[in-house]
């Protein structure tokens, strides 16, 4: 369930939902469960806006500034005894700083309370309204540890994600280039 308000500009997205999932297994060791499942609550507040200026000579320009602040918590449970056909922790980018689960696929449902914070700026042709260059940072910050994991993986207490960085240039409507930076401060 999803509330969206938007004013001026300035979008609210508040969503809460329960993700329920449920296995009929067949040849399970003795004494497992044959039908194990969850049901997990989570709710999340998404903030953005998209604020835009023409620059340029003669106004050939068009930036935008697009910052975005995102809250998620899913509470804990043990999903050990949950099989993972599926599901896999991807390696973090720009896409995933901005999902609720931190997993894909239906397997595991990962806990965690977390802020998402990006900015996006672009600058697109004013004739057209065609994107010539977009630039966008981004992390996210952990509030609590992250204990479900995938394949026996120790639990998660970062403070925060890696920063996030992409680049992208189009030049034409054949050539491009994008760019990504991955920065992890506590390795450097």
């Amino acid at each position: 369930m999803a509330l969206p308000l938007e004013y001026r500009g300035v979008s609210l997205k508040s969503s809460m939902g329960l993700d329920l999932a449920a296995y009929q297994l067949d040849n399970v060791a003795a004494g497992a469960d044959e039908g194990p499942g969850r049901s997990l609550p989570w709710y999340s507040v998404d903030l953005s806006t998209v604020l835009e200026r023409l620059a340029g000579k003669e106004g050939r320009w068009l930036q935008t500034l697009e910052p975005r602040i995102q809250f998620v918590h899913v509470p804990f449970e043990d999903q050990d005894d949950l099989p993972a056909f599926d599901t896999i922790d991807p390696d973090i980018n720009i896409v995933q700083l901005f999902r609720r689960n931190r997993f894909v696929g239906l397997d595991r449902l990962g806990d965690t309370d977390q802020l998402s914070l990006g900015v996006t700026t672009r600058l697109l042709r004013a004739r057209d309204g065609s994107q010539f260059l977009t630039a966008t940072l981004g992390e996210t910050l952990y509030f609590s540890s992250r204990d479900v994991q995938l394949d026996g993986k120790p639990p998660s207490d970062d403070n925060s994600s890696d920063y996030i960085a992409e680049l992208g240039m189009n030049f034409n409507e054949v050539w491009n280039v994008d760019l990504g930076y991955q920065w992890d401060s506590d390795e450097s």
